[in-house]
């Protein structure tokens, strides 16, 4: 039987080529990580990059011979890119815990990773299922805080505000880009790629610039009294 051709044109290059670079926005964060010592958030913020790329590229070129040397088809990356995807939000909100008993990190780390495994097997493609494993370690955040009754100084800080203005702005694009169908190149996909990796960036920057400088409610006392 004749193989299909493969036709590569150039919207499926410009795709692809978008999908990769876009990823490549997460090289801050991950090089912060792993700068600081934090093996943990830079090897899932790695994982997560990579599953994605290999995710996105594999929808274009699923059937060359050089992709299925990865081992997997694009739809089997695209169940791991949702894994790692998970996993990095959880990472952001166990490092904003500020939790100094590294077993119990490890504790939440550990179960939290068995129970995004479970609801990914269960049911990868329901929307519900990638949601509740990471709506329920930032539960777990806001109940940390609140027994703590004092609102943590890094909500405070410019980068922090910085960070959750680029979120905002990476949701508003992903939510644009759930159409596959009406986004075209998948370039909606694709920024929220790019600023996903900023606002991670940010927000891991804000709980380690703790000074009068960034504290923006010290800023303002200093400006209204000047």
């Amino acid at each position: 039987m004749a193989t299909q051709a493969i036709v590569i044109t150039t919207e499926k290059v410009l795709q692809a080529f978008i999908a990769f670079s876009t990823n490549l926005s997460c090289i801050p964060v991950v090089w912060h990580c792993i700068k600081r010592g934090s093996a943990y958030e830079g090897i899932i913020g790695i994982a997560c990059a990579v599953s994605s790329m290999m995710y996105h590229v594999g929808e274009v070129f699923e059937n060359t011979w050089w992709f299925k040397l990865s081992g997997m088809t694009s739809g089997q990356w695209h169940r791991l890119d949702n894994i790692f995807t998970i996993l990095t939000f959880q990472a952001l909100t166990f490092f904003l815990m500020d939790i100094q008993n590294q077993q119990v990190a490890d504790a939440l780390r550990w179960t939290f990773l068995v129970f995004t495994l479970y609801c990914q097997e269960r049911a990868p493609w329901e929307i519900i299922f990638t949601v509740i494993p990471i709506v329920s370690t930032l539960v777990l955040l806001i109940i940390r805080h609140v027994l703590k009754q004092k609102v943590p100084e890094w909500i405070k800080t410019k980068h922090f505000l910085y960070g959750i203005g680029f979120f905002f702005v990476a949701a508003f694009f992903f939510v644009r880009g759930l159409d596959d169908d009406n986004d075209y190149l998948r370039i909606n996909h694709g920024i929220w790629h790019f600023f996903i990796g900023v606002a991670f960036y940010f927000i891991f920057l804000s709980k380690e610039k703790l000074n009068e400088k960034n504290l923006l409610h010290v800023r303002y006392i200093n400006l209204k009294y000047k």
